[in-house]
């Protein structure tokens, strides 16, 4: 049982490290930091929003844009040619609001990504000052575009992203979305990306606020018109311009539930992941070893050292179920703060070790989709990568 052990102490090692980081991390800074002040001039805000087959999602976004305390607004929907009822949806709502913009995008010309396109079409509509690109499945906090544009006019800050609050209601969701989303956390550090010093450029499509002459300068979303991830690519173009970026957690800003069953979880996931990575096998090798080491395998020894208890009672035996118990209790109360911080259902933290098992194969099918296959596939479309 030595090696047992051994695995044991390291592994111990890494949740005590977690659990005093997590204890002294918390993203109530972020709020404190961005304050509500007057916009002078309040100049024209542009939300454009493409969206593809989003009918049980659109009326709720629209309702939380129109509902905004800010009122120099435009809105701009892009249809991009939807097989459902989004553009009659979104046609009914036009008639009781001049500010709603719609347009129906046919053709998809080759070269382009879907979003990328729609959002290019919608651009050429847009007269703001200001453009803030949305997701079709997002909901905005009634006061989101002052406080986010008060925060960036007050820090002369370019271009500001967040990645929206999850809202987690199956089972599935509730398992996996907090494991990918704790993966992106140290995959796009928000300390780095926001430092002028660094490289390190990330934003999230979800919501992303930026100064239409920047948006210009940088080339808009011509110039990514291919990007799966135009989200980073049009970060990593303005910052490489010399501009101001800012990404953060969205908390009481924006929200979204982005996926509703296993199988969403499964296309929109491993669309992306392997992307994220930078198509680096390495790294993908590094992150599944992490995955199963630190954080499934302690919940396998604990299961181990049940069954040899009942095997081999004794001393040994229960001594072992007894490390094994404490170190998934730490991990679970580790959790458990995080996830409370986060708003993700309590439940998460004992689903973890089923949404790390999720993961780790939802990694690899990634993987073999976007470097074997070389395809991937969303919404109807399929794309070469």
């Amino acid at each position: 049982m030595f090696i047992e052990y051994i695995f044991l102490f390291f592994i111990y090692l890494f949740w005590i490290r977690e659990f005093v980081k997590n204890r002294d991390h918390s993203y109530d800074h972020i709020q404190s930091n961005i304050q509500i002040t007057g916009v002078i001039n309040s100049p024209l805000v542009s939300v454009i929003i493409p969206a593809r087959n989003e009918m049980e999602n659109i009326s709720t976004c629209l309702t939380s844009v129109i509902r905004q305390n800010y009122n120099e607004l435009e809105i701009i929907v892009i249809d991009d040619g939807s097989k459902d009822g989004t553009y009659r949806a979104v046609e009914d709502m036009q008639k009781n609001n001049a500010k709603l913009k719609l347009i129906k995008n046919g053709n998809l010309p080759e070269g382009w990504i879907g979003k990328n396109y729609a959002i290019h079409l919608g651009m050429k509509e847009a007269g703001g000052e200001w453009l803030l690109f949305l997701d079709a499945d997002t909901e905005l906090y009634p006061d989101a575009i002052s406080k986010v544009l008060s925060f960036s006019l007050s820090n002369n800050i370019n271009m500001v992203s967040f990645s929206p609050e999850q809202v987690l209601r199956g089972f599935w969701e509730s398992a996996v979305q907090p494991v990918i989303y704790e993966f992106l956390s140290y995959r796009y550090n928000y300390n780095w990306i926001n430092s002028p010093n660094a490289d390190a450029a990330a934003a999230n499509g979800q919501f992303i606020l930026i100064q239409r002459s920047v948006y210009e300068d940088a080339g808009g979303h011509e110039t990514i018109r291919d990007k799966i991830l135009e989200d980073v690519s049009l970060a990593e173009n303005v910052k490489k311009k010399g501009f101001k970026i800012y990404f953060s957690y969205g908390r009481e800003i924006v929200r979204c539930r982005m996926y509703k069953s296993l199988r969403e979880i499964v296309q929109g996931w491993t669309k992306n992941l392997f992307t994220l990575l930078g198509y680096d096998f390495k790294t993908l090798f590094k992150i599944v070893l992490r995955l199963i080491f630190f954080s499934l395998l302690p919940f396998i020894l604990f299961l181990y050292s049940l069954l040899l208890t009942f095997i081999e009672p004794g001393f040994t035996s229960g001594l072992f179920l007894i490390a094994t118990l404490c170190l998934v209790s730490l991990m679970v109360v580790t959790k458990l703060r995080r996830f409370d911080e986060l708003k993700y259902p309590n439940a998460s933290a004992f689903f973890y070790p089923i949404g790390i098992g999720v993961s780790t194969i939802l990694f690899l099918l990634s993987a073999y989709r976007g470097k074997i296959s070389r395809e991937i596939e969303w919404k109807g479309r399929k794309y070469s990568v």
